[in-house]
């Protein structure tokens, strides 16, 4: 085990990034694919815990392998973001697990944060495999193959309703090997965007939710509801300046206007655009006491 108190894995877990993570006492377990990862407070110290098969797993999914400190120099001209990197000390991106990750924004389509969690509870349940730690039951992420094995009908017992169609989809292009997270990786932005909005169930946000969070495309600006109204309230001058009229932040991007609204904000931010995205997005919630 180590301490490490640079970062602040709980705001970053929960920052509507990854959603099977659940705190018992002063201890938070996380699933991330076939393992169960642990850490807890001590003396105001986080104490990471070792995870058979994934050593030093923290430096690896709180990226603290990312040089902070360059990447938010490159903001240096945006005030109100670095009020918001100041305000929220310690809120990183998260590197996840790719397969996990597709699953996960696939069930994120047109709900909230709370039936996500319940969806991919119970997916892990059905078609992961159960672990005791801590004298407490866990069940690991279910693999792709199980999740294309799976009916429909099997599918929708999970509470995933008509995602149930995008679940089977990505599963059967990643099972088949039509898709694969290496190819994925290797593509620039634009290619792999495309890629993955070719399948079933992924749209423009969700395939940049994965892009972001899981495959190190962190010029990925992914644009929900809750960024439309962040952009509205902070950017618009910047928005005014290109001439684009559409945005509406009560109302769903049509695929153009997200496509010419993502550029915009990835110009604007660069490579890291989507740390500046994630520290948009957290605030915008914060301030409605929406809940995590």
């Amino acid at each position: 085990m180590l301490s490490n108190s640079k970062f602040n894995p709980e705001i970053s877990i929960n920052s509507g990034q990854m959603f099977l993570w659940e705190k018992h006492k002063n201890t938070w377990y996380g699933i991330y694919g076939d393992h169960v990862l642990k850490f807890s407070f001590k003396n105001n110290e986080v104490i990471f815990y070792s995870t058979p098969g994934f050593d030093n797993w923290e430096n690896f999914i709180f990226r603290l392998d990312d040089n902070i400190h360059n990447i938010f120099s490159n903001f240096s001209n945006d005030t109100f973001l670095l009020k918001l990197v100041k305000k929220y000390n310690g809120l990183r991106l998260l590197r996840q697990d790719p397969h996990q990750c597709m699953i996960s924004f696939a069930c994120s389509s047109n709900t909230n944060i709370s039936m996500i969690r319940i969806m991919l509870k119970n997916l892990s349940m059905k078609f992961g495999t159960k672990k005791e730690i801590d004298n407490q039951i866990f069940f690991t992420f279910p693999s792709m193959k199980n999740l294309y094995n799976a009916s429909i009908n099997e599918l929708c017992s999970c509470s995933v309703g008509y995602r149930a169609k995008a679940i089977k989809s990505i599963a059967e292009k990643i099972v088949s090997g039509q898709l694969t997270t290496d190819e994925l990786n290797r593509c620039k932005y634009d290619e792999a965007r495309a890629l993955l909005t070719s399948i079933y169930g992924i749209g423009n946000k969700i395939a940049d939710c994965i892009l972001l969070f899981s495959l190190e495309k962190t010029e990925a600006f992914p644009i929900d509801v809750w960024m439309g109204r962040a952009i509205v309230m902070y950017y618009k001058k910047l928005i005014d300046s290109r001439n684009v009229t559409f945005m509406n932040e009560n109302k769903k991007l049509s695929n153009n206007q997200y496509s010419v609204l993502s550029e915009i904000m990835r110009k604007h931010f660069g490579k890291y655009g989507g740390y500046a995205q994630q520290y948009l997005y957290y605030h915008i919630r914060n301030i409605k006491n929406k809940k995590w």
